[in-house]
């Protein structure tokens, strides 16, 4: 007789997150923390009919359980966690590592709208999954029974300290030229205040370059201040 350790589950995505976030590197590290980057959930047939989201506009926010679809699929007993420097390993299932058994993610949204003109689309705010991110389940926040304040975070017990986010006078006139102006400026803050370098770069002045919406932002540490980061261009991405 199996156990019901041996049973298999199949999941069937029931649809897709598009966002502002084209590629891993950059996405922040948790939900909320970018309330800036756009981001919509479509949802794919037969799912995508508005009985399946009815009464859902009564909720401000929403779990999203996905697959990390671009992590591979093999795991690892310990993992080396961003906000311990990368240098010190603790369990994965201690961890919210992309490098897990089931690569299942859990990110609770905040729901900005829904569309139901064609299918249905959930408008997000302070999402943090990578466009094309298939999600397989939603469900409605409660914050009376999940909200627990008194909780401990072990190693993360509160938020990163931001960086500041400096521009040069080429990338605040570039920006001027774009409709979207004021919101990729401060999607840029947001995401580049939480500095999306490895830990063991964040001291060097090499230029890096981030994906945020159809552009490439390149960046560096700015020359002796290590608690600024300085935005050098923005590229059309491709470029």
């Amino acid at each position: 007789m199996s156990s019901p350790s041996d049973q298999r589950f199949t999941l069937q995505p029931i649809g897709h997150v598009t966002s502002d976030y084209p590629d891993k590197f950059g996405v922040p590290r948790q939900p909320g923390l970018a309330d800036a980057a756009h981001a919509t959930l479509v949802l794919a047939p037969p799912f995508d009919d508005p009985h399946t989201v009815r009464g859902l506009e009564a909720f401000s926010h929403l779990w999203l359980h996905f697959v990390f679809h671009q992590s591979p699929e093999r795991w690892t007993p310990l993992v080396r966690p961003p906000r311990l420097g990368g240098n010190r390993k603790v369990g994965v299932f201690a961890s919210r590592s992309t490098h897990r058994p089931n690569r299942l993610g859990l990110s609770l949204v905040g729901l900005a709208g829904i569309d139901c003109t064609r299918g249905v689309r959930l408008h997000l705010t302070g999402c943090d999954l990578v466009s094309g991110t298939p999600v397989v389940d939603i469900k409605p926040y409660l914050p009376w029974a999940e909200a627990r304040p008194e909780a401990r975070a072990g190693f993360a017990p509160e938020a990163p300290a931001l960086k500041r986010v400096a521009f040069t006078p080429a990338v605040v006139e570039a920006l001027m030229q774009r409709d979207d102006a004021a919101s990729l400026t401060t999607l840029i803050e947001q995401v580049l205040g939480q500095d999306p370098r490895p830990a063991y770069h964040q001291s060097d002045a090499r230029v890096y370059g981030v994906h945020l919406r159809d552009v490439n932002v390149r960046f560096r540490s700015l020359e002796n201040d290590a608690t600024t980061l300085e935005v050098v261009a923005i590229e059309a991405r491709g470029e």
